[in-house]
């Protein structure tokens, strides 16, 4: 193989590695924040949590809601998950 040839496969290997990583990642980060706002629905419509905590669930709610389409996912998991 060619000098050339051997940095084109390198070059598409290393394209094709990072894509799906990047796919990985972000199909890991959408399930856990469903998973997250899943549960604060539900501390929303719990009757057996305080109306503060409520209202702290929903704020959480209402504010991933409004930008959850401007941000991707993953971002909004290390805003939420520390």
């Amino acid at each position: 193989m060619s000098l050339k040839t051997s940095l084109s496969f390198a070059l598409v290997v290393t394209a094709a590695t990072t894509s799906s990583y990047t796919l990985a990642y972000d199909d890991y980060c959408t399930p856990k924040l469903d998973a997250y706002l899943k549960n604060t629905q539900k501390t929303v419509d719990s009757k057996y949590i305080s109306e503060r905590q409520k209202d702290v669930a929903q704020k959480i709610l209402d504010k991933v809601k409004g930008s959850r389409n401007e941000t991707k996912d993953c971002v909004l998991i290390d805003k939420l998950l520390p």
